[in-house]
């Protein structure tokens, strides 16, 4: 039977300071004392104008540069897609344990039951475990918070076939469906966003900062199993609103983001 006693974090970025410094925090604040974590922060360019301060988060923080992955902030030909499948790709084969844990950066660990949750249920036998399903036909688990058994990685790759409807990752959640391997996804608010009493528990019945947001401010919220706290948040866009290139009603940006992720983590700066 796996346990899971140390694993390995892959956070692609791309001149992200405080959406990679939040995730980290959040990493550290809500960590059991008995596992041992080690961040792989790839910076998608030559930036290194934040790295002290993401590796003063934490010893175990490893940084790369990544600078072939550059996309110039251009959205065209899901050149961001590339970018997080390169930023993967560059480091997931020095991944020694046994799970790695796939991240984008505009997300946020909540509660010290991420970490319990996603412990069951690898000691429960699956082998990719999601915090959100992706809304398309496919409906993958999604890669913003995907733990993946490390030699499943290695061997399937996260590369997307846009012609098949699959972006960076979904083929882990091909590969699983076609060979029976055991897979799990949390309740989240994009999984069955028609379903009001799900809607109504992320919105009224946790006593959390994001609720007063509503179900549809864009931010994926996995639910613990007993679905009566959230555990993990996903921004959504993350890279867009930081340069200001987002602009949709009633969507949750940077500021509030922050806020947000502050009140989570007591703290006043970042």
């Amino acid at each position: 039977m796996s346990s899971l006693n140390k694993l390995e974090i892959i956070i692609p970025t791309y001149h992200s300071r405080a959406l990679t410094m939040l995730l980290l925090e959040s990493f550290e604040k809500f960590k059991p004392s008995d596992l041992d974590l080690t961040y792989h922060v790839v910076e998608n360019s030559s930036d290194v104008s934040y790295r002290d301060d993401v590796l003063g988060v934490s010893d175990s923080v490893v940084w790369y540069n990544n600078p072939d992955a550059d996309t110039n902030r251009s959205n065209s030909g899901n050149k961001p897609s590339w970018a997080n499948c390169s930023a993967i790709d560059f480091v997931r084969e020095k991944v020694e344990t046994e799970f790695t844990l796939l991240c984008h950066n505009d997300c946020l660990v909540t509660s010290k039951l991420f970490f319990h949750e996603i412990r069951n249920k690898v000691e429960q036998g699956f082998k990719l475990i999601g915090t959100s399903l992706f809304p398309t036909e496919l409906r993958p688990l999604h890669v913003s918070g995907l733990l993946v058994e490390t030699d499943m990685l290695n061997l399937v790759g996260v590369k997307p076939d846009f012609a098949k409807g699959m972006d960076v990752g979904d083929i882990l959640t091909v590969h699983c469906r076609e060979n029976n391997i055991p897979h799990f996804c949390f309740e989240n608010a994009v999984v069955d966003r028609s379903v009001p009493a799900k809607d109504q528990v992320l919105t009224e019945n946790c006593n959390q900062p994001w609720s007063s947001f509503g179900p549809r401010c864009g931010m994926d919220r996995a639910m613990n199993t007993n679905k009566d706290e959230v555990i993990y948040v996903h921004l959504a866009r993350g890279a867009e609103k930081t340069f200001n290139r987002y602009h949709k009603p009633g969507k949750v940006y940077m500021s509030d983001w922050e806020q947000l992720c502050k009140h989570v983590l007591e703290i006043e700066n970042v």
